[in-house]
């Protein structure tokens, strides 16, 4: 008799005793499943840890540096003039500032022949050389000079075949010749339009167009020189060739300050009022001026404070949260027994709990900012005397905090402290390198035991397979069986 399927020759449930024998052979997976979800959670706790003493870096760089402790801050009475901002050198104090001239850049425009430009972008002008420098035309007398500005030299620019209104446009902005190329529509025509990328008077343009006279064109229209010289013995003055219209003449910025005339080529002026940098925006009227105020400003410096210690409470909490149990439920967090962690607490504390070393008295200890440890390790603040102690000009809390003459603060150290802890080979991430180790050997053990235990599992079925056969086989012999029985005992009894 053949078997189709197992169990259907002897009424076993081969495929359910199959099942119910791999799940005893399956537990060796389950066990190692759950050993990996801690090591997973062992990880994301390494994380969050990482996390935390991160954004304390933050916070301790915060506070690392002197400047911190000098802040000042300048305000002005009229926003619409002019912008102030003040660096740590800036000293306090009140300034009168009049704006008399903003600082601008020249603007030039071409006009063609006609002029009445161009009729398209397309117009074709002419080819030659356009050579642009920059520098300041100052008058004597009768006389105007050049004078050119060493620091920005000047620039040759060949205009070959692509000779349109557009391709010159093209060819200079492409120079970088320290100058902006536009075409305008006026209503007329197409016209070419230079603007000077800088402000000042000692950035105007002296442009000199030089070419074959059978190819130069209309290129020669470009050229823009102011200079002239006069011949003393005819008095007959020559002036330089002026094709170009200055439509915006190059300007230096003047201010008054306190009654002191400042003159500078850009409207951002840095060294005007010590440690200020104005960047103005409009003039003042003839009589009129705007007040700048520079003043120490100790918000940031408790902002900053409140925020080191808001940072360093939070990590120690991640800590304590990755190795406590909790006493209710008895559940113990990934971490817990954890020496790496339980040595970063204890270097944590000690870093702000010893003196700073060559700090002065009074500004030596957490407690003389009002910052102290409760009886849980939290750091916390007596803002009354924090207030007192920033506000004390007895106190040098940039000793107690900053890195600088001859001390190093406990920001500075906290900062480089947790830079190491953070490095490639800190101990927060050798850790972390050691709990993915053990993932991986997990991995490798659970697929060695599942390819095990798919030969375990087709033994069984070809034993089951087997005993199914048998059984089969025995229940059809004692059928034949019963009925040869049964046909003797009906001839006997006949």
């Amino acid at each position: 008799m053949a078997i189709s399927s197992a169990g259907i020759g002897s009424g076993l449930k081969v495929d359910e005793l199959v099942s119910q024998l791999m799940t005893v052979e399956r537990m060796p997976i389950t066990a190692l499943d759950k050993k990996e979800a801690s090591y997973q959670a062992k990880l994301s706790s390494i994380g969050s840890l990482k996390g935390a003493f991160s954004a304390f870096q933050t916070a301790a760089k915060a506070l690392s540096t002197p400047d911190k402790f000098t802040p000042t801050k300048a305000s002005v009475s009229d926003s619409t003039i002019l912008g102030a901002s003040a660096s740590a050198s800036a000293v306090a104090g009140s300034y009168d500032v009049k704006v008399q001239n903003l600082a601008a850049a020249q603007k030039l425009t071409m006009s063609s022949a006609a002029n009445g430009g161009y009729a398209a972008t397309t117009s074709v002008i002419g080819q030659g050389t356009i050579t642009i420098d920059f520098g300041t035309y100052a008058s004597a007398g009768a006389d105007t000079t050049f004078t050119p500005n060493a620091a920005k030299p000047g620039k040759t620019i060949t205009i070959g075949s692509n000779n349109t209104l557009a391709g010159i446009r093209d060819a200079i902005n492409g120079a970088n010749a320290g100058v902006s190329a536009s075409i305008i529509n006026d209503g007329s025509g197409y016209r070419l339009a230079l603007t000077s990328n800088e402000t000042g008077l000692r950035n105007e343009m002296r442009i000199t167009v030089g070419g074959d006279a059978g190819t130069i064109g209309e290129l020669g229209q470009l050229a823009y020189d102011r200079t002239s010289t006069t011949d003393p013995v005819s008095g007959t003055t020559t002036t330089g060739e002026k094709k170009m219209t200055q439509n915006v003449a190059a300007a230096d910025a003047k201010i008054i300050v306190d009654n002191v005339p400042i003159t500078s080529p850009s409207n951002t002026l840095t060294e005007a009022i010590q440690g200020v940098t104005l960047n103005l925006t409009k003039t003042t009227a003839p009589d009129a001026s705007t007040k700048i105020t520079v003043a120490r400003d100790t918000s940031n410096v408790k902002t900053a404070i409140e925020g080191f210690v808001k940072a360093y409470n939070e990590a120690t909490k991640a800590m304590r949260d990755a190795t406590s149990v909790n006493q209710t439920t008895g559940t113990a967090a990934p971490l817990v027994g954890d020496s790496t962690v339980r040595a970063l607490q204890s270097q944590l504390r000690g870093v702000l709990s010893a003196p700073v070393a060559g700090a002065p008295k009074g500004s030596a200890l957490l407690s003389d900012a009002g910052l102290s440890f409760d009886k849980t390790g939290t750091l916390v603040i007596d803002d009354a005397k924090l207030t007192a102690a920033i506000a004390d000009p007895s106190k040098d809390l940039s000793k107690l905090f900053s890195s600088g003459a001859g001390t190093k603060g406990y920001a500075w150290q906290a900062d480089v402290m947790i830079g190491k802890i953070l490095s490639p080979i800190g101990p927060l991430n050798n850790r972390a390198t050691a709990v993915q180790e053990n993932i991986k050997r997990l991995g490798d053990d659970r697929d060695a035991i599942k390819t095990r235990l798919l030969s375990v599992e087709q033994r069984y079925r070809n034993q089951f397979t087997a005993l199914d056969k048998l059984v089969a086989n025995m229940t059809t012999t004692s059928a034949y069986l019963s009925q040869q029985l049964a046909a003797l005992a009906a001839n006997n009894n006949s």
